[in-house]
């Protein structure tokens, strides 16, 4: 295969992996939409993270963030933190309950992988962890064009 070739399969695999992510979502984490199952993830891995750092990160308007960050908080899964003037520029955090419900979500989606994996020796598993990462890494410091 040429890599003109490989690079399109890779697209047309990562279109059918975001693709199956959004249909399946509900089953993955259920009563989280994708959204805020993305968005409840980066708040537990860097609480304190404020929504201006959110709508930069996910290259949203920040009055889309807004938005879910108030539906977040109304349904008592984040809340807000810090005394910093305006709502975007407080920081936010889990609450118990958005620290149970992104545990069981990341728990379904983890029990998901072992089933989809289970035919794979241990030696492609690690191979694909690593090339994976590796990939996030190298995508994460490109600008698009």
């Amino acid at each position: 295969m040429s890599r003109e070739a490989d690079l399109e399969e890779l697209y047309e695999g990562l279109m059918l992996l975001v693709r199956r992510s959004r249909e399946r979502s509900a089953e993955f984490h259920p009563g989280l939409t994708l959204v805020a199952y993305t968005l409840l993830g980066q708040i537990g891995a860097r609480s304190g993270t404020r929504a201006s750092d959110l709508a930069s990160t996910y290259g949203l308007d920040k009055s889309t963030i807004s938005r879910q960050i108030d539906q977040l908080e109304k349904a008592g899964l984040l809340r807000r933190i810090g005394e910093q003037p305006g709502r975007r520029g407080q920081g936010l955090e889990l609450t118990a309950a958005g620290a149970a419900a992104l545990s069981e979500a990341a728990r379904s989606v983890r029990a998901t992988l072992v089933k989809s994996l289970v035919e794979w020796d241990d030696k492609k598993l690690k191979s694909f962890a690593l090339m994976l990462k590796r990939f996030n890494e190298q995508v994460s410091n490109i600008e698009p064009e």
